[in-house]
């Protein structure tokens, strides 16, 4: 009865103890807001091309679902009205931003200008400026989707063998970028191991994609071809499952399916001036199947929200029962005797270990619970922090502007300071052969029916969720656990299979962490939505706004010697306690 009557009383007088977790609450956040204002915060640098190239202002800036002319380059009384906006930052002068009549909306221009209660400022953590308009890397990184374009049907276990075709789409790509495009970004020589693939860890070891998007959990409960073996790819959600295998789109050549879209010009310009072509997509509907190539993949990440494939990843890192990582066998627990181990610093797991308690589980910390939440915390972090760098700093134009001004180009509309590296591939070199036969223009064709989202392209907002996303499960899991029996997609999509390459027991858990980031980061450029800068320089943005939370997050546990631990993508292991970020 005193403790309500303490909430009743007209002058409560709390215990001293009360008050005590009064004041250290307090404390606790004090320290956390002081740790970040002392990160300093950085000055913000683009690439000048919205001065660049007076004679044709704002080419190389974004401008899609503003106004433009009969070629398409931005009006510039329209894109003016973006920069008064930004500029202001008051809400009432987004509402004045010049569109056409009926345009699709800009996606969420003021998100950058929010504050965050915990982890980095969305404007403490920046990108370097991005590659120039005129640049000999945007040619050439723009010659990398145009052979993603070309190459989106081809099977990803058929890579090597049509390396060795003559003339076949595999071999000339990487013709190509070894000899057109050496500055794309990627690993150089180009071979059929790391064509189109990441640069980070893990990211060039075993199969293309990711075990984490293939593979599910195995269970001995279940009946056979319903989740006993990690082959049949479902993922334990509870009493529910996640079902690996997706509808999928039609590929290219498909009688009356447009399997890619926006290849002539009147549609192209049509989409840039704001027409809503969403929910066009031709599905293939016989049946679902795991993704096999660039164009499965770029369905995964036409309609997810980045996180789905991380809490997927979390729940079968969570789930799987001791064993061959592959069939159901002996007699495990699922979810109660674990194949992958949490950190050192996990103060409840792994067993066995200094840390490890005699007498309690970890749940809301260091627990399930806690994983999750903190999944879906750092994605609108990391959100926030990428919207600031593609609206307030960079504003850098989307693949399919680019192909616009090439098509204005090589079909003689208007001309531009292109690097001639593309406009040689495309005229006379590796290229050539295709786009006219095939789509009868130059233009980037699209993955999607709309083409690119309606906000600009630097960094890739996947991207950088996905960095972050990585970092904190890179943080809670052992990475260097081995990834045992690694599968991959048959041709058709229809079934997974034992990969067998001569790295298949190179893989690890932080390596296909990073594979998957780099995978859902890189599906977006196979669907001609994104540049390999805004993938490259992306995740590693993600991570730092990772590691600010998960610095604020160790001043507030209870637990004795707990700590995260993990490695960033440039290979530095670092340690987290405390509030000290410091190196492992």
């Amino acid at each position: 009865m005193a403790i309500f009557d303490s909430f009743n009383s007209p002058t409560p007088r709390p215990s001293r103890r009360v008050e005590e977790r009064r004041l250290s609450a307090q404390a606790t956040r004090e320290r956390a807001a002081r740790l970040a204002a002392e990160r300093s915060h950085p000055e913000h640098f683009n690439n000048n091309d919205e001065v660049n190239y007076p004679d044709r202002p704002f080419i190389g800036s974004y401008s899609k679902s503003l106004r433009h002319d009969a070629v398409g380059d931005p009006e510039p009384v329209s894109y003016g009205s973006l920069l008064r906006a930004m500029q202001s930052r008051d809400p009432g002068d987004f509402e004045e931003i010049l569109q056409p009549s009926g345009a699709v909306k800009l996606t969420n221009p003021q998100a950058g200008l929010a504050f965050e209660l915990a982890g980095p400022d969305p404007q403490a953590v920046t990108l370097p400026p991005a590659p120039r308009f005129d640049s000999k890397l945007t040619a050439a990184e723009m010659g990398e989707l145009y052979w993603m374009a070309l190459a989106r049907d081809v099977p990803f276990i058929s890579y090597a063998s049509e390396a060795g075709t003559a003339n076949s789409i595999i071999e000339r790509a990487i013709r190509s970028l070894t000899t057109e495009f050496p500055s794309f970004g990627g690993t150089t020589p180009v071979t059929a191991q790391n064509l189109f693939r990441g640069i980070y860890a893990g990211e060039q070891v075993g199969p293309y994609v990711s075990q984490f998007l293939w593979k599910g959990n195995s269970d001995p409960r279940k009946p056979d071809g319903q989740g006993r073996d990690a082959d049949e790819g479902f993922i334990t959600y509870g009493a529910q499952v996640i079902d690996q295998k997706q509808w999928t789109v039609k590929g290219f050549p498909v009688l009356g399916a447009a399997a890619d879209y926006l290849t002539q010009f009147p549609a192209w310009l049509a989409v840039q001036n704001g027409r809503d072509d969403r929910g066009k997509d031709q599905f293939d509907m016989t049946q679902r199947r795991f993704i096999r190539n660039l164009r499965d993949g770029a369905n995964f990440v036409h309609f997810d929200q980045v996180v789905n494939a991380f809490l997927n990843a979390a729940f079968l890192l969570l789930s799987e029962p001791l064993g061959n990582q592959l069939a159901g066998m002996g007699a495990s627990r699922p979810q109660v005797d674990k194949e992958f181990p949490c950190d050192q610093g996990n103060p409840y797991d792994p067993p066995g270990t200094a840390g490890d308690s005699r007498t309690q589980s970890g749940l809301f910390t260091f627990g399930p619970t806690h994983l999750l939440q903190l999944l879906g915390e750092v994605s609108g972090r990391a959100g926030r922090a990428v919207w600031w760098q593609k609206w307030g700093v960079h504003r850098r134009l989307r693949p399919e502007e680019y192909g616009g001004r090439v098509d204005n180009h090589l079909s003689g509309r208007r001309t531009y300071p292109l690097d001639t590296s593309i406009l040689t591939s495309l005229s006379t070199g590796v290229l050539s052969p295709y786009f006219s036969e095939r789509w009868g223009s130059f233009l980037l064709p699209q993955a999607y029916p709309e083409g690119s989202p309606t906000h600009p392209a630097y960094a890739s907002g996947h991207a950088v969720v996905a960095g972050a996303c990585a970092t904190l499960l890179k943080a809670w899991f052992d990475e260097s656990t081995p990834i045992e029996n690694p599968l991959m997609s048959n041709a058709d999509g229809t079934a997974l299979v034992a990969y067998t390459g001569a790295d298949a027991t190179q893989m690890t858990v932080g390596g296909e962490l990073n594979k998957l980031a780099g995978n859902i980061a890189l599906f977006r450029n196979a669907a001609g939505v994104h540049w390999r800068t805004d993938y490259s320089e992306g995740l590693p943005l993600g991570e730092r706004v990772a590691l600010g939370l998960l610095q604020e997050l160790s001043l507030t546990f209870n637990e004795d010697d707990a700590f995260f631990q993990l490695t960033r993508f440039d290979g530095t292991p670092v340690r987290i306690f405390d509030g000290q970020v410091e190196p492992g």
